[in-house]
């Protein structure tokens, strides 16, 4: 979820790609605040987190980045987490959702069969400065996963944004003159959706290319819920799907840009697979919309820079989480 600005070109490049998939319109209504929770709280709940940085809690104040790899780390006072084990009365939370995971790492992470890709080092233990994975590292966390997974009440799994805004994760999947697509995208903010839109053959490559993306996380995703229900099959797991962030979002001049409208599809895409599997797979889909987020705060360094969530924006996904839990 890092680096947003420069990631514009990409929802807005997704969003002409894979607009024919699905045009759903968001309810104006912000969801409602539940105020009481209908769950048992016997002071034993064990809570466990999965997922990126929107979970760890970043952007919030009392945020700070370590180098260090371990699985989890201390909770956000103000993240959803922190609200959601109030809420159901856990008597631990294990925090181990990480800024930058990608669907590869965490599944590299869980599942051992899995041989990962050449980006994976920069979210797993290694010996040389994110380039070799340490076995034995990741044999320590990769343990420290299982046994947070093993004794959980609940779980809450958010994965799968990041597949498409980690640099790395683009170069690996192209090659030769696919390779100066790939670096388009970090380039101008609008400039380069308005290039691909006048370019079929160059969108036609670009598409090809999401593709791809979008197929791997489904392919990881279901590998990551499988690997959980192996190891605790009795635990409430809960799949939060992703919100947009630019829902308010609108860019004012000679060609204006509703960059929510255009970001829409994208996420319906990705939400579309998760909320679509979770019936015959043992989870709870979360639908998460009308977030209050950065992104779209006038008042914040982070206005058309940061897709994380406001302080109040936490609130608001604990509330729709512990909702979820009680139906």
């Amino acid at each position: 979820m890092k680096k947003t600005k420069k990631l514009l070109a990409i929802l807005l490049t997704l969003a002409l790609v894979l607009s024919f998939t699905s045009v759903f319109a968001f309810a104006a209504k912000k969801p409602k605040t539940y105020s009481k929770y209908d769950i048992n709280k016997d002071g034993k709940v064990v809570y466990t987190v999965l997922g990126d940085s929107i979970a760890a809690g970043y952007s919030l104040p009392g945020f700070v980045e370590d180098t260090k790899w371990k699985a989890s780390w201390p909770v956000v006072d103000g993240s959803y987490p922190q609200y959601v084990g109030q809420a159901i009365g856990a008597d631990k939370i294990y925090q181990d959702a990480h800024i930058g995971l990608r669907s590869h790492d965490l599944r590299y992470l869980l599942c051992e069969d899995y041989p990962g890709d050449i980006a994976v080092g920069w979210r797993v233990p290694t010996t040389d400065n994110y380039r070799t994975v340490d076995p034995a590292g990741l044999a320590k966390v990769r343990k420290q996963y299982y046994n947070h997974i093993k004794k959980a009440d609940v779980i809450t799994l958010g994965i799968g944004i990041n597949d498409l805004t980690i640099p790395s994760g683009i170069l690996d999947n192209v090659q030769g003159e696919n390779l100066n697509l790939a670096l388009a995208f970090w380039g101008d903010m609008l400039g380069n959706a308005y290039k691909l839109a006048d370019n079929a053959v160059y969108m036609a490559q670009v598409s090809s290319l999401l593709i791809g993306f979008y197929r791997q996380y489904v392919s990881n995703f279901d590998a990551i819920v499988t690997k959980i229900k192996e190891i605790n099959p009795n635990a409430k797991l809960l799949v939060l799907g992703y919100y947009n962030a630019a829902q308010d979002a609108f860019i004012k001049g000679a060609l204006p840009v509703d960059i929510g409208a255009l970001v829409t599809p994208f996420i319906d895409l990705f939400n579309s697979h998760a909320a679509g599997a979770a019936a015959g797979n043992g989870y709870t889909y979360v639908k998460m919309e009308h977030i209050d987020t950065l992104f779209c705060d006038r008042n914040s360094p982070g206005y058309l820079n940061d897709n994380h969530p406001t302080a109040y924006g936490h609130r608001q996904m604990a509330d729709i989480i512990v909702a979820a839990l009680n139906s």
